[in-house]
Formats: structure tokens, C-alpha cells, sequence
């Protein structure tokens, strides 16, 4: 039996709005990285959150504490811009890996602000990302231009060179944790690829799958409680959700920037490292 009802019939609870989950924040502090017209790239902490690393327009490192702003030194070597910067984990809290478009990715011992190590993927390439993993936590990979190498980073020798499945700039490589012989890769050309790297790697018998994500690719990441999730974030500023494991996109942000913005409450601060 069909009911219909009037809405001017009837008594209505008005809605109260939604109170909203954005959170102002306010500056607390902020260090002055330099006083020339250079700018900061990226900001990584140790895992102890003792010292950070800050990758500078001047090609070079420099590492402050966190807490107090105090500055530490610099580490300096790389010719051309650096890409991308992380801390090692572990045992070598101190030991801080960069990568560069002069093509080389090195290590730098941070007590001492001295490199201690270099790979070199050519004169001729450009390193945007790279991540350590595999199976027995071997490999060093290093997103290129179109290109994926992977070395053994024991003995700095070149195992492998993917080259057919991205055909412009490799932007991110990720090994994925608690699956460490998954690697993710994204490019400009709006791809991410899962490749699985036991054995002897190669474009045909290891790529798994790949997600047409339909525009450059500035950065991707992996979340979840077992790390099965992927974000992306292009380089026009939209971001999507992804499982990876089954290709499945879950969400997309078209407007990525201003929402973010919500949370935002000062003017563009250049050169200079705030905290909130």
C-alpha cells in the first residue's frame, strides 16, 4: 500500500548544523633557514625526533633540532637540486640518504656532516625518489627518468633496470612495509605500477598491476593497518584514495589545496621553517 505524505503537513525538526572537525592552528615558532632568496624543498625528522634534515634550494642538507630550532650543520656535495631526502632507520639513526637530478643518491653521516656514500645512476639521468626494501632488504630503488634501477646497496651494484612500464619521469618509488618485496612506482605519465621484486626483476614476469590514475603524479604514500592503502597527490593538487592490492580507487578530492587551506590562518611564510 502506497502512503503519500505532505511535507506542509507536517512538523518538521529544523537540522542544526554539523559542528565542523577543522582545527585552527596557530604559529608557535619557526627557524630562518636562510637570509638569500633560496627556499626549502622538504623537511624529514629522525625517528627519535632528536634532529631534522632540510633540503634547500642551495643544493645542500641542513639539520636543526626540532624542539629548540638550534642549527647542527649542513651537509653538502650534490651539484643539482635535490629530490628527495630520508633518514635511515634502525640501528642507523644518523645516517641521512639524498637524492638529486645530478643523478647520484648519497648517504651522510650526520654526526660528522661528511658523505659516506654514493650511488651513481649516470650523468646523463635525474633521481626524483628512491626507497630500501625488497626480500632481504637489500635493494636500493631509484625512480628515474622513465626508468626504475635497482642496486644492491651492499655492494652498490646495479641488479636491475625497468624501462617499459612508465614512459616519462618515475616521480615516486616505495617499497610498501610488512610487504617489502612490493614496490609502487608513479610517474608523470599518470600511472602507478606494483611490482613484485623476488628474483630476477624485470618488466615482463614482475609487473603486478598498474593504476591509470589520468594525470602527472607528484606523490603517493601507502596507510593501513597492513599499509594496503595508497594515497596520490597530482601534480595539478587532486588527491585520490587507492587499494592497491585490488586496484579499487575509494575516494577522490578534486579541491585537495583548499581543503588543506581550511586549517591555514597565516600568509605565505618563504624560507623559513614554522611549527604549530
Amino acid at each position: 500500500m502506497e502512503v503519500e505524505i505532505e511535507a506542509s503537513g507536517m512538523e518538521v525538526e529544523e537540522q542544526q548544523p554539523i559542528p565542523s572537525s577543522t582545527k585552527k592552528f596557530g604559529l608557535k615558532d619557526y627557524i630562518q633557514t636562510n637570509y638569500g632568496d633560496d627556499y626549502v624543498f622538504q623537511i624529514v625528522p629522525r625517528d627519535d625526533w632528536t634532529s631534522m634534515a632540510v633540503s634547500l634550494s642551495t643544493n645542500a642538507v641542513k639539520l636543526y633540532s626540532p624542539m629548540t630550532g638550534q642549527y647542527f650543520g649542513e651537509c653538502k656535495g650534490h651539484s643539482s637540486t635535490i629530490n628527495h631526502i630520508s633518514f635511515s632507520g634502525g640501528s642507523n639513526l644518523h645516517v641521512l640518504h639524498s637524492c638529486s637530478s645530478d643523478g647520484t643518491i648519497r648517504a651522510w653521516d650526520t654526526r660528522t656532516f661528511q658523505q659516506v656514500s654514493c650511488v651513481t645512476a649516470g650523468s646523463s639521468q635525474e633521481v626524483f625518489s628512491f626507497s630500501f626494501g625488497g626480500s632481504d632488504d637489500n635493494l636500493l630503488a631509484a625512480g628515474c627518468q622513465s626508468q626504475i634501477l635497482f642496486w644492491d646497496w651492499r655492494n652498490k651494484k646495479q641488479v636491475a633496470c625497468l624501462e617499459e612500464s612508465h614512459v616519462d619521469d618515475v616521480t615516486q618509488v616505495h617499497f610498501v612495509p610488512d610487504h617489502q618485496n612490493k614496490l609502487a612506482s608513479a610517474s608523470a605519465d599518470g600511472l602507478i605500477c606494483i611490482f613484485d621484486t623476488n628474483g630476477d626483476i624485470n618488466d615482463d614476469d614482475h609487473l603486478e598491476s598498474v593504476i591509470n590514475v589520468g594525470t602527472s603524479i607528484a606523490k603517493v604514500g601507502v596507510f593501513g593497518d597492513s599499509y594496503e592503502k595508497l594515497w596520490c597527490l597530482t601534480n595539478i593538487e587532486t588527491l585520490s584514495l587507492w587499494d592497491w592490492k585490488e586496484g579499487t580507487n575509494e575516494a577522490n578530492f578534486e579541491e585537495a589545496r583548499s581543503l588543506a587551506s581550511e586549517s591555514w590562518t597565516l600568509d605565505h611564510v618563504s624560507r623559513k621553517i614554522s611549527f604549530f
